[in-house]
Formats: C-alpha cells, sequence, structure tokens
C-alpha cells in the first residue's frame, strides 16, 4: 500500500531538514509513499480559530487529493496532523457535516482517509523490531528526552497514546534505535511557541523551565517532531539565554534525524548542519564513547573467556594427574 505524504507549509521551508530527514527514514526502512497531488495549507493555526467549517473544509481536500494515492496519510508536522486528523474524525462521523463541507470543495471529498502522525505511522506500520534491525551506527551514548509539546500527544483518544501527560510513542521508538531516553515531566508542556509574538517574556520562562527540565533529567538533547517546538527551542535558545541569564547549548533534533543518524544515514543526509544549536560535537562523542563502550566490554568479555578455559584446562590436567596416579598403583 503506498502512503500518501502531506508535508505542509513549514516542511518546504524552515524546517526542511524534518522533511529530507523523514523520507530517508520512509526510504532506508522501505516504506512506499507518494507527495498529496497538489496539496494546499491545511488551515493550521488560525483558521479553526476563525471560521470551524472553512477550517475543515482546508484540511478535508488534502484528504480528498490524497484520496488519488491511497487511504492512509501521514502528517509529520504535529500542527498538520491535528488539523488534518481532526477534519478526519468529524466528517467521518457526520454525513451531515460532510455534506456541508463539500458544498465548499471544489469537488467532493467522498473516501475514508486515516490520518498518522509520524511516531505512530512508524510503530503501527513499520513496528519497532524492524527499526531495531535496521540500526548500523551505536547511539547508546547518546541521552535524550523526547518532547511531544501540545499537539502531537493530545488528546489520547485521538492520537492513540497511552497517556495524555506521558505520552510513549517517541520513546519507544528512540530506545528501538539503542539511544538513551531519559525519564521526564515535560514531555507535553507548552514551550509557549504559540505566544512567542504577542507575550516574550511568557515564551521565554516556558522555554526555559523546558530546557532546564531535560537537563535536569540528564539529557543532552531534545528530540522533537513540531516545527513550531524545533524552532522556539533552538533558533530561539540564544534569545532565551539572553533574557534568563543562562548559558543553555542544548541540541534539538528531530525524531527523523535521529532515527536516520542510527539507521546509517550521514550528518548530512538528516542536514544536521540545517540546526542552530550545532548537534554534530554531541552526536560524534556519543558514537566514539559507545565504540569505547563496547571495545571494553570486549575486553572484559575476553578475559572472562580466557580465565575460565584456564580453570577448565587446569581441571584436565588435574584429572589426569589423579589418572596417572591411579594406573600406578594398581
Amino acid at each position: 500500500m503506498t502512503l500518501a505524504y502531506y508535508p505542509g507549509c513549514s516542511l518546504g521551508h524552515s524546517s526542511v531538514e524534518f522533511d529530507r530527514s523523514t523520507r530517508k527514514v520512509l526510504d532506508v526502512l522501505a516504506v512506499e509513499y507518494k507527495d498529496v497531488p497538489e496539496w494546499t495549507c491545511c488551515g493550521s493555526t488560525p483558521a479553526h480559530m476563525m471560521d470551524h467549517l472553512l477550517a475543515m473544509s482546508l484540511a478535508a481536500r488534502n484528504l480528498r487529493q490524497a484520496t488519488e494515492i491511497g487511504d492512509e496519510l501521514l502528517a509529520p508536522c504535529a500542527s498538520c496532523y491535528q488539523r488534518e486528523k481532526n477534519a478526519e474524525i468529524e466528517i467521518h462521523r457526520n454525513d451531515a457535516f460532510r455534506a456541508e463541507v463539500n458544498e465548499i470543495l471544489d469537488s467532493p471529498y467522498m473516501g475514508w482517509v486515516t490520518v498518522y502522525a509520524l511516531p505512530e505511522y512508524l510503530l503501527k506500520r513499520v513496528g519497532e523490531e524492524k527499526i531495531a534491525g535496521r540500526v548500523k551506527i551505536d547511539l547508546s551514548q547518546l541521552k535524550v528526552v523526547p518532547y511531544y509539546g501540545c499537539l502531537l500527544a493530545r488528546p489520547s483518544e485521538m492520537t492513540g497514546e497511552a497517556n495524555d501527560e506521558q505520552p510513549m510513542m517517541m520513546d519507544r521508538l528512540l530506545r528501538a534505535a539503542g539511544v538513551d531516553v531519559k525519564w521526564w515531566n515535560y514531555k507535553t508542556e507548552c514551550c509557549g511557541a504559540s505566544v512567542g509574538m504577542p507575550k516574550v517574556e511568557i515564551q521565554r520562562r516556558l522555554t526555559g523551565k523546558v530546557l532546564q527540565q531535560a537537563v535536569t533529567a540528564g539529557a543532552e538533547a531534545i528530540v522533537v517532531c513540531c516545527p513550531l517546538c524545533h524552532v522556539n527551542l533552538d533558533l530561539k535558545q540564544p534569545q532565551t539565554n539572553r533574557f534568563l541569564g543562562t548559558d543553555y547549548e542544548v541540541p534539538i533534533l528531530y525524531l527523523t534525524q535521529v532515527l536516520g543518524l542510527a539507521l546509517g544515514l550521514s550528518a548530512d543526509d538528516v542536514m544536521l548542519k540545517k540546526n542552530l544549536v550545532d548537534p554534530e560535537p554531541l552526536i560524534k562523542r556519543a558514537i566514539a564513547e559507545a565504540a569505547a563502550v563496547k571495545r571494553e566490554e570486549e575486553r572484559k568479555a575476553a578475559e572472562k573467556a580466557a580465565k575460565t578455559a584456564a580453570r577448565e584446562a587446569k581441571v584436565v590436567a588435574g584429572t589426569g594427574e589423579e589418572g596417572e596416579a591411579t594406573e600406578a598403583e594398581s
């Protein structure tokens, strides 16, 4: 089955590294996909606050376009996912509302497209076992926390997460890729991105709390799936430092950048140079530390095997001497 891929506006511009790394990861995992033909803006974020019917119609048009490919749509951007998923649920469960939407559309949406967030699709359609089996680079020394933000995991009855406040899909994917995932309680706390323009002070303080909690949890990087969260935590991190008098240098990585590296993609493949807070020194150090840990484990294993072999040889030698002594007595 071919997957309909909806990049949305951000992934074509400010978050092109998210788009590139997602496509590369899908390729490595042998997921067949095609872009939604002639897709348009889903209406995120202001449309649903102005006109509910128009907002649903904007999203529904993309669902209709997706039917030209198949009946499953992937929206990597958390905000796009929310809009498309809301449209899917409301239109599919209410024929009268579908009729209202179709009156606005240039041609009607008659399909039943299921919308997936990126972590949800990778778990349900690819699986942890397949991802773990494709890992080529040891990232066991890369310490991260997954940050879901406001949109990716809530409400859980829509997103499929087990819990609104402690979602686990990104955690599971990162662990399958061999990453050291730290536990923390700020997975779904707002980073302040939505008030970054009108309430700068609030945004800076909320961002500072997320960064502080990540460091306190023992993480060296934060992993996200939301372009807005990424811009806020990465691009605006220096501004947050100046406002709060802090000196955070926490790399903010997209989920598919981390998965891509674990699957053997290069730093250029996942566009690490696009990140403002440079993650490459951290990645290189983590890989080097993992190699050192592996060498030490192999050295200890070889030493243990040698000691075991020596003991066994000693036992065998002792048994032979006892046998010779018995024959002599006879």
